[in-house]
């Protein structure tokens, strides 16, 4: 059986575990949340993007001259 001793070695352990995953879980959280906003800008640039392509689309283009 464990003496007193190590069953608190193996708790400090555990505790020490503990703090340093729930430390990165909210590292990782932060870098997400960092993430999500660069690709909610990305994703409205992309937006603006295509709108303005079809909106060139839309409008005749200049015929190229006949010596061409």
């Amino acid at each position: 059986m464990d003496s007193p001793a190590d069953l608190t070695a193996r708790l400090v352990d555990l505790e020490l575990r503990y703090m340093k995953l729930e430390r990165l879980a909210e590292d990782l959280s932060g870098v997400v949340a960092e993430q999500q906003k660069v690709i909610d800008a990305l994703t409205a640039q992309v937006r603006r993007l295509s709108e303005r392509s079809s909106d060139d689309e839309e409008t005749p283009k200049a015929e190229r001259p006949p010596h061409y």
